[in-house]
Formats: structure tokens, C-alpha cells, sequence
């Protein structure tokens, strides 16, 4: 059985983020990413020991242990890549749970023995959530559990973090150098634009 983590980068209001990612981490031994962490932790300085692990704050040395680490596990990389054509998107609880279902569906492909699909904390407000657990479970009913967890507190779900910010350097021009690190973990990449994501919503409501 395999756990999937799931945390974005980019995000759908913003019009200066062109593509958001969603990125899942299906791990087979969760504790692998804890020793992951402690080594990281070791290696840090003591203003960054106490900062999450996030892309956007890791430092190179950081990024750069992280994903040299991650190439030696047998760890299965999906991500989602949604063009948003320079529009500005409500993020909503039912646009997330779309875009969540395309993923799902494809690490469904690959993975039918799903454990838990563990996400990131979205919403702030538990009523969005289980807005978008509502929506999520019309869509694919037959889902997995789902949780959702505030990554200050569960950290193992900052995986997904790091590879979704790998994959929207890549995509902002920044730097493609840790997407190549991890390019031969990846088992499934998808990219559409939000129109394509809201027709296969669309279709699928009329099914």
C-alpha cells in the first residue's frame, strides 16, 4: 500500500503565476522522508533549523541535498501542470477539488492500492474543506481517505512542496536543474490549460 502526499505551488488567483502545479509523492515507507528531514536538519544553519522545508525558502545547499536524496528513493513523482491563461481564477473549494481529481485519476492509474492521500491544508476555514471533500467525492466516489494536515505540524507532506516548487521553477524560467534530478522518478506528467480542466469537469457532471 502507498501513501500520496499532495501540496500545490503557484496559485489560481494570482495572474502573475502563469501555470500552477499540483504535485503528489506517493511514498511506500512514510518514515523514509523523516530520515530524509533529520539529515537536512543536520546540515542546516540555525536561522534555517527552525523554518519549514519549503522551496521558496530552502537554501541551494538545502535544495540540493534534498533532491540528491530524494533520486535514491523509490519514491513515484505525478504532477499536474494547468496553464492558467493569464486569468485570474476564484480558488475556490470546487475549482481545487478539480483539479485534485485529475491527479487523483491519473495516480489511480498507476496506483490502486492507495493507503491515504495526505494534502496540505488548503483552506483556512474547515467549512471550504469539507466543501471540497463534497465536491471531490461527486467527482471521483470511490476515493481513497483523504486527509488534510497543516504541514507546520506534518511535516512529511512538504515532499510534494519541494517538487512542485521544482516543477514551477522550471516552468517560471527560474531553474530546470532539480525537475532534471528527479525527471526519472516522475511516472506521470500532465499538463492542460483551465479550459481543458473545466471541460473534463463539465463532462463529467453531464455523465
Amino acid at each position: 500500500m502507498i501513501t500520496i502526499f499532495i501540496d500545490e505551488s503557484g496559485t489560481l488567483p494570482d495572474t502573475k503565476d502563469k501555470v500552477i502545479v499540483i504535485a503528489a509523492v506517493g511514498v511506500f515507507i512514510p518514515s523514509k522522508i523523516d530520515k530524509i528531514f533529520k539529515a537536512l536538519q543536520k546540515k542546516r544553519d540555525s536561522k534555517t533549523k527552525a523554518r519549514e522545508l519549503k522551496f521558496y525558502t530552502a537554501g541551494n545547499k538545502t535544495k540540493d541535498l534534498f533532491f540528491e536524496k530524494i533520486a535514491k528513493e523509490d519514491f513515484e513523482i505525478f504532477v499536474l501542470e494547468v496553464e492558467k491563461m493569464n486569468r485570474k481564477i476564484p480558488d475556490t473549494p470546487e475549482n481545487f477539488a478539480v483539479l485534485c481529481w485529475i491527479l487523483l485519476n491519473d495516480i489511480l492509474t498507476f496506483c490502486p492500492n492507495i493507503k491515504e492521500v495526505i494534502l496540505d491544508r488548503h483552506f483556512s476555514r474547515d467549512y471550504d474543506t469539507k466543501q471540497f471533500n463534497k465536491f471531490l467525492h461527486e467527482l471521483l466516489p470511490n476515493h481513497p481517505q483523504i486527509s488534510h494536515v497543516d504541514s507546520k505540524f506534518e511535516n512529511r507532506v512538504n515532499i510534494a512542496d519541494m517538487i512542485a516548487g521544482a516543477v514551477l521553477s522550471k516552468e517560471a524560467g527560474k531553474t530546470d536543474k532539480y525537475f532534471n534530478i528527479i525527471t526519472s522518478k516522475i511516472i506521470s506528467e500532465k499538463r492542460l490549460n483551465w479550459t481543458e480542466a473545466k471541460k473534463k469537469f463539465l463532462n463529467k457532471k453531464l455523465v
